[in-house]
């Protein structure tokens, strides 16, 4: 009766476990990285190699606007995408997995040859980088999918968000950043390694 007694505690114990493990992986090993957003594919032309470019690619991206223009926080924040292709170089993710796109606010100045100009200035390698520009109707499309704000005054200067984007192999935004400011706060390149990782090894 005792030895009955024992097996019916171990058994109830060894389930009690094995419910808990259940509730946890169920409610509380959810996706490091929920869905933020879900904004729609985009075709724009790339002018480091002047060919479209189709978001609907399968590719983990880190995406930025900038305008070539910019007195600061564009060409800094780009600066730290320089030192992102080296890291995912060495995670083998470059251009394979893992995009550098940045897309121009101001396609009326920053034609392909201008932009095109601009990339060379920060080597930008075209298997991973691209740089973006096309209609201003199509750019405004995707920055109000992506609530990223930004406004053009008559002297040329664009006022805009500095809001950075991590987008899965299924095109939903999955994590956030910001760009580099004109103090001492450059892109959280770590982090954005971090996520950029967890969605590469996700299968679409």
């Amino acid at each position: 009766m005792k030895r009955n007694s024992y097996l019916t505690v171990v058994i109830s114990v060894l389930v009690l476990v094995v419910m808990g493990l259940a509730v946890y992986f169920i409610f509380f090993n959810e996706d490091e990285l929920p869905v933020i957003q879900e904004p729609t594919p985009f075709t724009l032309t790339n002018a480091l190699n002047g060919e479209t470019y189709n978001s609907d690619n399968g590719k983990v991206k880190v995406v930025t606007f900038f305008y070539t223009n910019c007195p600061d926080i564009c060409p800094l924040t780009l600066r730290d995408f320089m030192k992102l292709e080296k890291e995912l170089k060495a995670e083998g993710l470059y251009g394979n997995d893992v995009e550098l796109v940045a897309i121009t606010v101001d396609p009326e100045v920053d034609t392909v040859p201008v932009l095109k100009n601009y990339g060379d200035a920060f080597q930008a390698e075209p298997t991973g980088w691209k740089l973006l520009t096309g209609e201003k109707v199509d750019i405004d499309r995707i920055t109000r999918q992506l609530q990223f704000y930004y406004s053009k005054a008559n002297s040329g200067l664009v006022t805009h968000a500095t809001t950075m984007y991590v987008i899965d192999r299924n095109h939903d935004v999955r994590a956030v950043a910001q760009m580099a400011t004109a103090g001492d706060e450059p892109v959280d390149i770590e982090s954005i390694m971090e996520d950029v990782k967890v969605l590469a090894n996700e299968k679409e």
